[in-house]
């Protein structure tokens, strides 16, 4: 042990100052001799047996190793001592060392490898070994890992634990005691009290408070169990809710808001666009300014036609605003379907010749009988309320007379109205029919009122001619 003003450090010899057995060059082995008994460890001038240590005193007295004023004591003021203070020196280590006690660097501590990053091998370890009551039972338990690729690994207990920072300030903070992750700026969103288990918070000043609550962004909340909150003044208190946006709330249970101060506050509700509103449990309201009025189960839409608030009348009730009218289309391709055109009450449906084939001619006379044979009557919808009435036939009878349509359960309103306008040609032909022979009937009838005539005026020359007689 090299002794530095009251300091030590461990040498096995002292190079220059004294030489002991074992420090010189190895010689030839000799015969090894019978054991003698103990006798006591002798030191030479300088040294200073301590246990199974060895220290060099040195100094400028006398009985130290190096008396006077030689050179070699500046240098040895260089030297790492024993202490507490801070001291200017420097050391390098080819090999494994172990501190016991705190290190501290005023400075930057520099790790320089040059290990496989495909392999990553970890290149600073912290452990921890602990057990007892009230503690993990930990062995030699990894902390924190920085391995050789730039991987970071934190770990901890659920239960073990003080939050690492509390206040105002900027931070990347795990919590191993709720296993919650922050970062970002905040004031008092990431205290204890605002900090939920397996929660997640980034960004500023968010806040996620509750289980695996997930907040991101500027002044986003989510105090929902497992609810999502993204984007700037948006709340998601439901639990399991989703805000996203600006300024937008999720206070139902599974509700989902999303866009421009949207609100969802009904149970499994959805509000999406801007400034609209789902209000009732299972509604969905979309687009712009768009309200379900509190309705259950009702969807709505509003364009951008109007700055006034559409709104939904009924319960389970589908409303659209459209101002540029609807469009409906059944194929890939578009080519066929139905609108309701801007401003139109009257659907429009695929009609063109170019999307139909395999024309056949139609019996009119057929289709007018079958028509007039056919059962139509008064009804209503078993659903509907009281006092509405209908009048047509039904799918079944139609479809048993014409066998159009996809099924025998609906009527399609082109086969219906094609039905009809045969059965009205037909009803035209027999009226040209009877028409013709109406004019017939008219010619003979005039032929006949002629004939009435000539007769009448024959009688009457016969008569005076019999008369003048």
């Amino acid at each position: 042990m090299s002794s530095v003003r009251g300091a030590g450090v461990a040498l096995s010899c002292v190079v220059g100052l004294l030489v002991v057995s074992g420090c010189g060059g190895d010689g030839a082995q000799g015969p090894v001799g019978p054991a003698g008994p103990p006798g006591p460890v002798e030191v030479g001038t300088g040294l200073k047996l301590d246990g199974e240590s060895v220290s060099v005193v040195y100094g400028d007295g006398p009985g130290t190793a190096v008396e006077g004023n030689d050179p070699r004591l500046a240098a040895a003021a260089q030297a790492i001592r024993n202490g507490t203070e801070p001291q200017d020196a420097s050391f390098a280590v080819a090999g494994t060392g172990q501190v016991r006690g705190r290190l501290t660097a005023n400075a930057d501590v520099l790790l320089d490898a040059a290990v496989s990053a495909s392999e990553a091998p970890p290149l600073l370890r912290v452990r921890n070994t602990v057990s007892g009551a009230g503690e993990p039972t930990w062995d030699r338990y990894r902390v924190f890992t920085v391995d050789a690729a730039g991987g970071v690994l934190a770990r901890g207990e659920l239960g073990y634990g003080l939050i690492p920072m509390t206040g105002a300030g900027s931070r990347m903070m795990w919590h191993p005691f709720k296993t919650a992750f922050r970062v970002g700026f905040a004031d008092t969103e990431w205290d204890e009290a605002n900090v939920g288990f397996m929660s997640f918070a980034g960004g500023n000043k968010t806040r996620a408070s509750n289980f695996g609550a997930f907040a991101y962004g500027d002044q986003c909340e989510a105090s929902g169990t497992v609810a999502v909150c993204l984007g700037s003044n948006s709340k998601a208190l439901g639990n399991g809710s989703l805000a996203v946006g600006l300024s937008s709330t999720a206070s139902g249970a599974s509700s989902v808001a999303v866009g421009f101060t949207t609100v969802a506050s009904g149970q499994g509700a959805v509000a999406l666009g801007y400034r609209t509103t789902a209000d009732g449990d299972y509604a969905a309201a979309l687009g712009q300014r768009a309200s379900t009025d509190g309705r259950t189960g009702a969807f709505i839409w509003g364009d951008a036609s109007t700055t006034a608030i559409v709104t939904s009348t009924a319960n389970n009730q589908f409303t659209a605003r459209a101002a540029g009218g609807f469009r409906f289309r059944t194929n890939a391709t578009l080519t066929t379907g139905c609108d309701l055109p801007a401003g139109s009450g009257v659907f429009s449906c695929t009609s063109d010749r170019a999307t139909k084939e395999d024309f056949r001619r139609v019996d009119a006379e057929a289709v007018l009988a079958k028509v007039a044979a056919m059962p139509v009557e008064s009804w209503r919808y078993s659903a509907e309320a009281e006092g509405v009435r209908h009048v047509g036939p039904v799918a079944q009878d139609f479809r048993a007379a014409f066998g159009l349509g996809t099924d025998d359960k609906s009527i399609g309103l082109l086969d219906i109205d094609g039905v009809n306008m045969v059965a009205i040609q037909a009803l035209a032909r027999r009226t040209e029919e009877l028409n013709a022979k109406s004019a017939e009937v008219d010619a003979l009838r005039a032929e006949m009122a002629e004939l009435k005539r000539s007769l009448s005026r024959l009688e009457a020359a016969v008569h005076a001619k019999g008369v003048k007689r």
